[in-house]
């Protein structure tokens, strides 16, 4: 019977160790109507919640980037865990290994305004990653754009929508949130107007709810809701736009991950018609 139950434990314990340290690389397609024909095929890798886990700059994630042949890389906040402004120089290998792959684009997320923003922003900037707080700049094709807009973390109050969304929409807006609050629906009726005008929006902050259980799914996510039915992970249309949330790379609090792998993001813009939107948005 101890022998037994000895089995069992270990099984189990290898099993959270593999699932902690496994590594998932989602291939989302996007379709977005309106999408200049210039754009079609825009690939973008989303990295994030690093909580300032030390990562091989030559490891499986960079290489993964590199091999989807990515146009840019967005990193979605938490770099840093919090109080803990060590964690900042040590993620900063790794950011330079991305920003030879291809340009990083990166906003704040709530660990990393507890800890100290400002000095995390002038590292990621001294390591070659451009950092937008609530601003946006314009990706050329060619003569085609798209606006690429970055929203600070909304949980510490540094979110400010209506600065970092261009005031005309004469162009598809992808935005960079470090989380998906404000689609959440507890939260839904008070999202921004400005949210409309986005096509795609970009966030991570839950870890997938980081534990999952059989059949139940994830116990919670970062917004405290207990077994979240919405999200916790992955692609969903939200009215007037998509949105992606990435499981992040790192663990917060909690140092183990189970049924909810660490993950690098592929993602391929698609020209796209809403009135078929069951071909809109998919994995492959």
């Amino acid at each position: 019977m101890f022998t037994a139950a000895f089995l069992l434990l270990a099984i189990l314990v290898g099993l959270v160790v593999w699932e902690t340290v496994a590594l998932s690389v989602e291939h989302v397609e996007v379709a977005i109507e309106g999408l200049p024909p210039e754009f079609d095929g825009f690939r973008i890798a989303q990295v994030g919640d690093l909580h300032g886990k030390r990562f091989d700059p030559a490891g499986r994630e960079v290489q993964a980037i590199m091999d989807a042949g990515v146009e840019m890389i967005a990193a979605t906040g938490d770099f840093v865990h919090r109080n803990s402004v060590e964690g900042a120089n040590r993620i900063l290998p790794f950011m330079q290994a991305l920003v030879k792959v291809a340009p990083v684009y990166a906003v704040s997320g709530n660990h990393d305004h507890w800890t100290d923003w400002p000095y995390i922003a002038r590292r990621l900037r001294e390591a070659g990653v451009t950092v937008l707080e609530n601003s946006h700049l314009r990706l050329n094709r060619g003569a085609a754009e798209i606006i690429l807009a970055g929203v600070s973390d909304p949980h510490t109050g540094y979110g400010c929508l209506n600065k970092a969304l261009p005031e005309d929409a004469d162009a598809v807006i992808v935005l960079l949130a470090h989380t998906p609050t404000w689609f959440e629906p507890w939260n839904a009726a008070a999202a921004p107007a400005e949210l409309r005008r986005v096509s795609l929006t970009l966030a991570g902050h839950t870890h997938g709810g980081q534990v999952k259980l059989p059949f139940l799914g994830a116990v919670t996510t970062a917004s405290g809701r207990l077994f979240p039915p919405s999200h916790v992970e992955g692609l969903s249309w939200e009215g007037s736009g998509w949105l992606y949330i990435n499981r992040g790379l790192g663990q917060g609090g909690l140092a183990f991950r189970f049924l909810s792998r660490r993950e690098v993001t592929i993602i391929t813009l698609r020209q796209g018609n809403l009135g078929n939107r069951e071909d809109y948005g998919q994995n492959i």
